[in-house]
């Protein structure tokens, strides 16, 4: 399968970078906070960094050295058809023997850089030195607590207030090495609303922790935390964060189905008809799993044992394959990994093969109802192939073509709005697509 361009409508995010040796250097880390911006390309005097020229949302570049001095610095959107546009321009003086980490924060429509700055020092062996950021633009000040207690009733915070945005006076602050438990209230209150569970933190860790919004799939916590230690970075989630499970019934005539984890019906996942999207958020874990006939459990159309679904993660399981009867018929598990966050500058689409019956296929898109060779988006696309397209908010009329064809097999119209995540199902109903869609552009 081929993907062939169509639009990559892209937006801002974070700032600048560079690199150098030698003794009067600064170290610079940018970090893309914004949860509905794309990816973003970062160029220094003019000049994209290869560490930076596609960063996408809770990504962080490594460290890197820049010779101290005065920096032209400017954020370029990656618009379709390989065109850029600045969207951030700045100038930034950089002192040596300092750490400057660079955000990209807020909402799109609303992105703005943030720069903290501290002093580049030795962290001793049994100490650990932690810098945070408050970076969800619709959470107020919180506080942090540090303690492996099991209640915080009687604790006082860590680090009290912080606002979105603030660079505290009170942070950094440096910490025997040891065993702690990061948990975030609303500041003045008890209500824990980020839990990391029990962290070792090793002697000599220099972090670097930002909470930003939580988008990802099965959130239970509005946030996460990203840790930057140097030139790691890891995004830290809070306990009990479960993940987000479909399951998408793509076999013509086939009767519906329900979906057993270890011979037990999962609630929720009953009675799947054709063409229909299930969806639930399931604790993170191991399942041994089993799609069977809502009618006849007995009838079990196919295994799925050792299924692992991680916190955090969304996921779908396509039943594909062909019916004929209770009997006879071929049907097997398509295990997709999901991208559903909405992105505000276009829209996101899944185009999924599930037909047996088409064979190898193009996909044509096309504003005005007509399909040529210049419509096509997807070329060779084999049975259980599926690929993502980010096009422009609009409508387009869609054609599945045998390969090298301008036949089309099916046909169908399909309005997205940018911000929206959709999918859309060619399967062996060749009346029309199923589109379905997966998260709602938000108002």
């Amino acid at each position: 399968m081929t993907l062939k361009p169509l639009s990559l409508a892209v937006i801002s995010a974070v700032l600048l970078v560079g690199c150098n040796d030698d003794n009067d250097t600064a170290k610079l880390r940018v970090t893309h906070a914004s949860s509905d911006a794309p990816l973003v390309a970062v160029k220094l005097n003019g000049d994209v960094v290869d560490a930076l020229a596609e960063v996408d949302y809770q990504q962080a570049s490594p460290f890197l050295a820049v010779d101290s001095g005065t920096y032209d610095v400017s954020v370029d959107a990656l618009l379709p058809a390989d065109e850029t546009l600045e969207v951030i321009a700045a100038n930034l003086d950089l002192a040596g023997d300092m750490q400057y980490d660079v955000f990209a924060v807020n909402n799109t429509a609303s992105i703005e850089p943030v720069v903290l700055m501290r002093d580049d020092i030795f962290i001793g062996g049994n100490q650990v030195r932690v810098d945070v950021l408050h970076a969800h633009p619709d959470v107020p000040g919180v506080d942090i607590y540090l303690s492996t207690s099991d209640s915080i009733t009687s604790e006082a915070p860590a680090i009290s207030g912080l606002a979105f945005k603030v660079d505290s006076p009170d942070l950094p602050v440096t910490l025997p090495s040891d065993t702690y438990r990061i948990r975030v209230t609303l500041a003045g209150q008890k209500d824990v609303v980020f839990d990391s569970g029990e962290l070792d933190l090793a002697g000599g860790s220099d972090l670097m922790i930002t909470a930003v919004p939580n988008v990802d799939g099965g959130a239970v916590s509005p946030v996460n935390l990203l840790v930057a230690d140097g030139d790691d970075m890891a995004v830290l989630r809070n306990t009990g964060e479960k993940a987000t499970v479909r399951v998408v019934h793509a076999v013509k005539d086939a009767v519906e189905v329900d979906v057993q984890a270890s011979g037990s019906t999962v609630a929720g996942f009953e009675a799947i008809a054709f063409k229909e999207f299930r969806s639930e958020d399931l604790p993170a874990g191991s399942y041994d799993l089993s799609v069977v006939a809502n009618i006849d459990p007995s009838i079990v159309v196919f295994d799925a044992p050792g299924t692992e679904v991680e916190s955090g993660t969304a996921s779908s399981i396509y039943a594909v394959g062909s019916f004929v009867s209770a009997s006879d018929f071929d049907i097997e598990p398509l295990l997709i990994e999901e991208d559903l966050r909405s992105v505000a500058t276009y829209a996101k689409v899944r185009v999924v093969h599930a037909s047996t019956a088409a064979g190898t296929v193009d996909v044509h898109a096309s504003a005005d109802g007509m399909f040529s060779e210049a419509t096509v988006v997807l070329e060779d696309v084999e049975f259980k192939d599926n690929a993502v397209l980010n096009v422009p908010g609009g409508s387009y009329s869609l054609a599945v073509t045998p390969a090298n064809s301008l036949e089309p097999l099916i046909t169908g119209d399909a309005s997205v709005e940018d911000g929206g995540v959709y999918s859309v199902v060619a399967t062996d109903d060749l009346t029309g697509f199923v589109i379905n869609v997966d998260t709602t552009p938000s108002e």
